[in-house]
């Protein structure tokens, strides 16, 4: 999961059509993060950690009803380096729901594991690994009360997927269908994700299944009281992974709301043999 910095601001313009918006938005975390075995990012132990995420959207609306935007996400953390990255989208909103184009997540991507801690300690990874997912420049998307609907398609590589979710409340679902192709090599993904949520307990349950690529699962589980969030989950990747065989991964963590959209979070666990935990702050506003 993302979490978040940066304010929000909005102009407001007229020019000959019924309205147009500009907002930014933003999320960042920063804290620490440590592996036994070493971090990927740092090749030591302990080290830093950041990440910030800016988006900035404007959107107009037509004299009929349609509303129609763009999108640029600003992107920096520590991943493989100091990395920086950006992307764009152009959308189209209105009765037929909202059809994107440009750099698109999958609709797959949409349902997963909670990880947990301030940044995430990587159980999510280990639940979601047989998921070989493909990617995306045009999206359609449309809710009609309860129900969500989606089909993402790359228009360049042979890449397609499905999904539909349901929020009641208490209850929710998401089951999703993901075609790859790269060439002869292709899987063909699906995946469910369950969740209850009441009386400060929620819990979600996520199973994911590729042709040549296995199945992988994870259970979570959070409580809340007062300012606080306590967390779990496990996760395990079948023996026919291909990127983490027979690997399980469990962990705890808590959260402390600081006020504002700012919380304290960090988490312990362990990935296969390797001891990760992190420690650290997440704001939004």
């Amino acid at each position: 999961m993302k979490n978040v910095l940066l304010a929000t601001t909005a102009l407001v313009f007229s020019a000959g059509f019924a309205a147009a918006e500009v907002t930014m938005s933003g999320e960042a975390n920063m804290g620490f993060k440590y592996s036994e075995f070493g971090l990927d990012y740092a090749d030591k132990k302990t080290a830093g950690w950041y990440s910030i995420e800016l988006d900035i959207t404007g959107t107009m609306e037509t004299d009929t009803g349609l509303t129609f935007g763009a999108s640029v996400t600003l992107e920096s953390d520590y991943e493989d380096g100091d990395n920086q990255d950006y992307s764009g989208v152009v959308f189209a909103s209105g009765a037929f729901g909202t059809i994107s184009v440009g750099v698109i997540d999958p609709i797959a991507d949409d349902y997963g594991l909670q990880d947990i801690g301030f940044d995430g300690i990587g159980i999510d990874d280990i639940a979601e690994d047989a998921g070989f997912l493909g990617e995306a420049d045009v999206r359609w998307d449309y809710a009609t009360g309860d129900f969500t609907f989606g089909v993402s398609v790359h228009t360049i590589y042979e890449d397609y997927g499905l999904g539909v979710g349901y929020d009641q409340g208490a209850f929710n679902f998401g089951l999703t269908y993901d075609h790859y192709e790269d060439g002869s090599f292709d899987v063909n993904t699906t995946s469910l994700l369950l969740g209850y949520e009441a009386n400060g307990f929620a819990g979600h349950i996520y199973v994911t299944d590729a042709t040549d690529n296995g199945t992988s699962y994870g259970i979570y589980g959070s409580y809340v009281t007062g300012p606080w969030l306590f967390e779990a989950a496990y996760a395990k990747a079948d023996d026919d992974s291909l990127t983490a065989p027979g690997v399980d991964a469990y962990g705890i963590g808590a959260k402390y709301e600081l006020g504002g959209g700012a919380q304290l979070a960090g988490g312990i666990g362990a990935i296969d043999s390797d001891t990760v935990a992190d420690l650290g702050v997440t704001f939004s506003f």
